[in-house]
């Protein structure tokens, strides 16, 4: 059972059914942490965690590539104009745009190797990618641990609580923020 759900006000989305999608996601995230019992929903709570960083994450990149007017406040225009002369996409390629650009370094020095972390286990969806991330077991019953189940919902709040407050939308563009709840491990 989750001892306590954390709500945070994503008001760093740009497009808003990506919003609507994180929303019904962390519903869903909440739900299968409430009911994993026997650590069944490990594996799910990991993946979720790790799919709504991702999108979470992307929000930022697109809003950089397609709001130029508005622009991403926290973010030099410079930046701005490498990102949008760049095409990302995917979870890992997402990680090194932030990366490269510094967009995530007030989260600590180790941000970086937490997200692909998360990343790698967020992968293993694909039950045949059983060999990442290194140390973790072959066996996904064993690979999914609650460490990595507390470590996931942690990084998911951390992240979303850092986009919400360094890179804010207008307060008068708050029609597409979401608050979303995410469950502590």
């Amino acid at each position: 059972m989750v001892a306590a759900i954390k709500t945070i006000n994503c008001n760093f989305i740009g497009d808003f059914k990506v919003g609507d999608n994180m929303l019904a996601n962390a519903t869903a995230l909440c739900r299968l942490s409430s009911q994993n019992e026997q650590r069944i929903f490990n594996k799910l709570i990991v993946v979720q965690s790790g799919s709504i960083v991702e999108a979470a994450l992307d929000q930022i990149i697109y809003r950089a590539q397609n709001y130029t007017k508005e622009g991403v406040p926290n973010i030099p225009d410079e930046t701005l104009k490498k990102i949008r002369d760049t095409k990302i996409e995917r979870f890992n390629n997402i990680i090194q745009a932030m990366k490269k650009h510094r967009l995530l370094d007030g989260l600590g020095v180790d941000i970086y190797k937490q997200l692909d972390r998360l990343r790698e286990f967020r992968n293993r969806i694909h039950i045949q990618f059983d060999d990442v991330p290194a140390g973790a077991d072959r066996d996904d019953s064993k690979a999914f641990t609650d460490v990595a189940v507390v470590e996931s919902l942690a990084l998911c709040t951390s992240v979303l609580d850092y986009l919400a407050k360094t890179y804010p939308r207008p307060k008068e563009l708050g029609v597409y923020a979401h608050d979303i709840s995410i469950p502590q491990g």
